[in-house]
């Protein structure tokens, strides 16, 4: 770019001597003007407007009067290329300009630069092996080459243009580095080891140079290697993230838990790492029930040290909550987020999570106290006054649970809330035997998202309690089947809709799908499937599973009321 703006000036200057010689020659004042419809001068007056007055608009429509002219004229579309923003267009010019000029090293660097851009790696690759005919010491078309052999799964050859990199311009730190990984990821060990010793030599203070070496070793089995090397990159300095979080990640690989931890709790005394990369390691770590089990002591350490540090931090509180949960410190949990719901940062979604907790542990008083506080504090919030519809609904008391949805889809803000809310109160109509109303609301709340799946089960499960519309309810349910298959609860709707449809082998299959998933823990489900083999002829089966389903909490003397009425409309 520098060699055209050059140019471009030299013709300017040249120019203005020309005129300038003319006229004293002809000892008079008339001074011709330039021929400003001529493309060179006009190029000169965009390049000016672009570098000078920084005015891109002017220059590039200086340039598209150019080509419009004159198809070809390289320079002009070397710069409509590299002021353009839409990627494409920019392809084009850069095509344009580079077949007018194939031997111009900056046409073919732009042009190799914006099919990399457009995705256009395998178009890309004799481009740069052009570029690295025009200029062999520029490292920059070595590395993008290398780069698109290795995206592209030609790690060989990514490794043969960095063998050639550096026979013609000599060893480059950084290209090794690439060339190091490539090596690993081939497992050529022996030479990634070679490179990553030179690399270490050349730069013996590079953290990122020792790191690397350490993995060569331990990709190369050879452990004790690896463990020295990793120890001096952390001697290099003992608290650089990157490092630390390489030497946790090696020993949680060969099982050295205790040296893992070691670590560990380094990282999480560090103020390099954020609260929000500290919680996200703690999670990978509580997510493992097994390790977690196995750790809870030392993790719990962890987990109590950030709480120290970060008091008033939300997500900090609700982890050591969850942890003093899973050690079976229920009240202790309960009180800390109790003592934190005042906080000014406390949101509406931590109330919540405080309620659900309040509510799982039964403690009704306390859920009345801090839902009235919520709903004060958050007047507006659609899913809190959704908790509260909730709590009066299993509380049986229907009409306050209607008016509180019906309140909270006032503070609705999407469709989806709102289709949540009148699915609820559909539920709710239906605990109150007003069918008609609850498909009503079902209906209202389909309009709302077609695809809410709770909605469409149990509007298609209650309508086939009805024995109305089984083929509409069919569609409904095997919408919610198919949207989750591992929910045996919409498995078993489906089920028991085709058994009511008289399709029972189907409802067979599907059911033992459901009682499958369960592990034939639903009472509910055992009795369907009795039903259906009793439907099939295979009495002594379906018995079987009555019988099941009774052991499981099926009521006894509703069971033998059930049987009797079956064996009653079998005889008729």
């Amino acid at each position: 770019m520098k060699g055209l703006v050059k140019y471009a000036v030299a013709i300017f200057m040249a120019m203005a001597s020309i005129v300038g010689n003319k006229a004293m020659a002809a000892h008079t004042t008339h001074i011709p003007m330039p021929d400003t419809t001529h493309r060179v001068y006009r190029h000169t007056e965009a390049i000016k407007r672009l570098t000078i007055y920084r005015d891109t608009l002017v220059a590039r429509e200086l340039w598209r009067e150019i080509v419009e002219a004159d198809s070809t004229y390289s320079p002009a579309l070397y710069y409509l290329s590299i002021t353009e923003r839409d990627r494409g267009e920019a392809l084009r010019y850069a095509y344009k300009a580079f077949a007018g000029d194939t031997t111009n090293k900056w046409y073919t660097e732009n042009y190799a630069t914006k099919l990399i851009e457009n995705r256009q790696y395998t178009r890309a690759i004799p481009i740069y092996r052009r570029l690295m005919r025009l200029d062999p010491k520029n490292l920059q078309s070595y590395h993008a080459l290398a780069v698109i052999y290795g995206s592209s799964g030609m790690p060989y050859s990514a490794i043969a243009i960095l063998d050639s990199a550096e026979l013609r311009t000599g060893y480059n730190h950084y290209l090794a580095e690439i060339k190091q990984h490539l090596l690993i990821d081939t497992r050529q060990f022996e030479r990634a080891i070679e490179e990553g010793d030179r690399r270490t030599k050349e730069h013996p203070y590079d953290i990122d140079a020792r790191t690397v070496l350490a993995a060569t070793y331990e990709a190369a089995g050879k452990d004790s290697l690896a463990r020295v090397t990793y120890e001096e990159a952390y001697l290099l300095d003992t608290t650089r993230v990157e490092t630390l979080d390489a030497i946790a990640q090696y020993y949680s690989s060969k099982g050295d838990v205790e040296r893992m931890f070691d670590y560990e709790n380094r990282l999480f005394r560090s103020d390099d790492l954020s609260i929000a990369d500290k919680l996200h390691r703690l999670e990978q770590y509580t997510s493992n029930n097994t390790f977690y089990g196995n750790n809870y002591i030392r993790l719990g350490a962890i987990i109590q040290r950030l709480a120290i540090d970060h008091p008033n931090n939300r997500e900090v509180v609700n982890t050591y909550a969850q942890h003093l949960m899973a050690g079976g410190n229920r009240e202790q949990a309960l009180e800390l987020l109790r003592r934190h719901r005042t906080n000014s940062d406390t949101t509406a979604e931590d109330y919540i999570y405080l309620l659900q907790f309040e509510h799982y542990l039964e403690r009704d008083s306390l859920v009345d106290a801090d839902l009235k506080e919520a709903l004060e504090r958050f007047p507006k919030d659609a899913a809190i006054r959704t908790f509260a519809g909730y709590i009066s609904m299993e509380r049986g008391d229907y009409k306050a649970a209607i008016a509180t949805f019906k309140e909270a889809l006032k503070s609705a803000t999407t469709d989806q809330e709102r289709s949540t809310l009148w699915g609820n109160i559909g539920d709710v109509r239906h605990e109150m035997k007003q069918d008609r109303a609850a498909f009503k609301a079902y209906r209202k709340a389909l309009t709302y998202n077609p695809d809410n799946i709770l909605v469409l089960n149990n509007y298609a499960y209650f309508m086939s309690l009805l024995g109305k519309n089984l083929d509409q309810a069919m569609e409904m349910s095997y919408r919610a089947m198919m949207a989750e298959p591992n929910n045996a609860a919409y498995v078993d709707t489906y089920a028991w809709i085709l058994h009511l449809l008289g399709r029972d082998a189907e409802a067979k299959r599907y059911m033992r799908q459901a009682l499958t998933i369960t592990s034939q823990r639903d009472a509910s489900l055992l009795c369907h499937y009795g039903d259906i083999l009793w439907a099939l002829g295979e009495v002594f089966m379906a018995e079987t599973y009555w019988q099941k389903a009774v052991e499981r909490g099926y009521d006894a003397k509703e069971m033998e009321a059930h049987i009797e009425e079956l064996k009653s409309k079998t005889t008729k």
